[in-house]
């Protein structure tokens, strides 16, 4: 019996359904209620109740294994590689195929009496092996069958009650490591070796923008037409920059989309949703509100649905707000929850120091939020500066260039989403812009520009003006009786439209 198996409750719920989304790999087969059980090579791969899962062939029909989640590639949803099992260069040419595939996925591939586990390039799917009793799983408490032996680096009261992260590759428990998403997990081994970035380069800015843009867009709706032709999806939508981006990707498949939302939380996503029925309008799709007030959540439900989510994560984490005060059901389950996921590099949250402070890891260790930023001190980053060295260090020199980047992918995202999503049960979240295709022309772009915001503002007012015309929550004034005054918008997205324009008229000219 798994820990989290043993952890479980029947006050909880149903344990099938709160692990809707999660896997394990065990070379024996397990009982784990609810769960469907397949096999490659001498893996037994069991699935929670409505992970999707595909059995993969090659162009000639042969079975390679499984894809648990959801996965696009420039013909549409995989289900069959086009490569061939014989092929001698098979592992190299899989490799290079995965940069065109995008979304929340994990593949256990099996070739020649070798099996290995590939997942999307931040491990959104969530993935971590416990070498010692081989196990693979989605999350730490479905990877040991024994009580946690704490991680002597962390604190869990910091954990638990203000908010800390395990990161680094880092679980809860000691034994237990979370899968660098960009490299490739030998079953046979449990041996990591890195697989991307390779050749790929990301020191040279576009020749030809506009060019660059129309792929990302084209790639973009790509993949959002394929998940959507096949799920049910939900869209949220807000004040900020990446939402509305992805709102812009999906435009031309919005009736394909069920549902376009924004949850109200507290003032500052009260304010998102009167920008949110402005972005809605401008495309011409209902927007729906989810308000804490139509919610309502007793202390006793708050109490058991954080220890569900706690068991499942792994961790003694908290849940978000839609998922305490109730909002999330607004979102009928099950539905495919489309997120921004990673268009943020278009704005290159992370980098805002300058390159010669990149070998000085200490400000990077403290943006991974181990600990609250408050509490942060010399001590923290001597714990971990060892370990994140050794990260960084290793980083291929096609990727040294972005080192900030691939830290923001690799490390934090890893350690957030990547332990997030398959604890959050009542829906499948995916990125639609979650591929390494569609991050290595981000990371084109220099650091100076994605700072602005450029590549963002410039591709809203390509796919339709009419949504760079709302203000974004950073333009607009606090009194939400202001927003959507067209005098106001106009006056307060003036600047910034008039910035936009003038560079794309450039790139127009060729004269950028």
């Amino acid at each position: 019996m798994f820990e989290a198996q043993r952890q479980w409750s029947y006050r909880l719920g149903s344990f099938p359904e709160h692990f809707r989304y999660q896997y394990v790999l065990s070379e024996a087969n397990e009982d784990i209620e609810g769960f469907a059980q397949k096999q490659a090579g001498g893996w037994h791969i069991h699935t929670g109740p409505k992970l999707p899962v595909t059995n993969i062939t090659d162009r000639n029909g042969v079975d390679l294994g499984f894809l648990l989640g959801i996965a696009v590639d420039p013909k549409g949803l995989v289900t069959e590689l086009p490569l061939n099992a014989n092929d001698p260069k098979f592992w190299t040419r899989f490799e290079s195929y995965l940069v065109e595939v995008a979304g929340r996925y994990a593949f256990v591939v099996n070739i020649k009496k070798k099996t290995r586990l590939y997942t999307d390039p931040v491990g959104m799917i969530g993935a971590v092996y416990n070498k010692s009793d081989r196990f693979v799983a989605s999350s730490p408490l479905l990877a040991i069958k024994r009580p946690i032996d704490q991680n002597p680096l962390y604190d869990p009261a910091v954990i638990a009650e203000q908010g800390g992260r395990y990161s680094l590759f880092h679980t809860a428990d000691r034994s237990v490591r979370r899968l660098n998403p960009n490299h490739c997990l030998d079953l046979g081994t449990f041996s990591e070796t890195r697989f991307w970035p390779k050749e790929t380069r990301f020191d040279e800015p576009p020749e030809a923008p506009l060019s660059t843009y129309d792929s990302i867009i084209q790639t973009a709706r790509h993949n959002i037409e394929a998940v959507s032709s096949a799920y049910p999806c939900a869209l949220p939508v807000s004040g900020g920059q990446d939402s509305r981006l992805l709102l812009g990707f999906a435009q031309p498949h919005l009736p394909k989309i069920e549902q376009v939302y924004t949850h109200i939380n507290n003032y500052a996503t009260r304010r998102d949703a009167a920008i949110g029925r402005q972005l809605c309008d401008a495309v011409g799709v209902a927007h729906h509100v989810h308000d804490r007030r139509q919610y309502d959540m007793t202390g006793k439900e708050v109490r058991l649905m954080t220890r569900a989510y706690q068991i499942a994560y792994g961790a003694p984490s908290a849940p978000p707000k839609e998922y305490l005060n109730g909002v999330i059901k607004g979102v009928p389950e099950d539905h495919v929850i489309l997120r921004g996921h990673q268009t943020d590099l278009l704005r290159a949250v992370f980098v805002f120091k300058s390159k010669r402070h990149w070998s000085n890891p200490d400000w990077q260790i403290e943006r991974l939020l181990i600990v609250p930023r408050k509490e942060f001190s010399p001590e923290i980053a001597d714990r971990f500066r060892a370990e994140f060295k050794l990260w960084q260090d290793a980083l291929p020199e096609a990727a040294r260039a972005k080192a900030v980047d691939f830290m923001f992918l690799e490390v934090y995202y890893n350690a957030t989403i990547g332990a997030s999503f398959p604890a959050l049960w009542r829906n499948f979240y995916i990125s639609p812009f979650n591929s390494r295709r569609l991050i290595s022309l981000a990371l084109q772009f220099d650091e100076k520009t994605r700072r602005a915001s450029t590549p963002v503002f410039e591709m809203i007012e390509l796919m339709n003006p009419a949504l760079a015309k709302v203000p974004f929550d950073f333009e607009h004034v606090a009194a939400l009786d202001l927003l959507g005054q067209a005098e106001n918008d106009e006056a307060v997205t003036a600047k910034r439209r008039a910035k936009t324009l003038s560079s794309l008229s450039k790139y127009q000219s060729g004269s950028h």
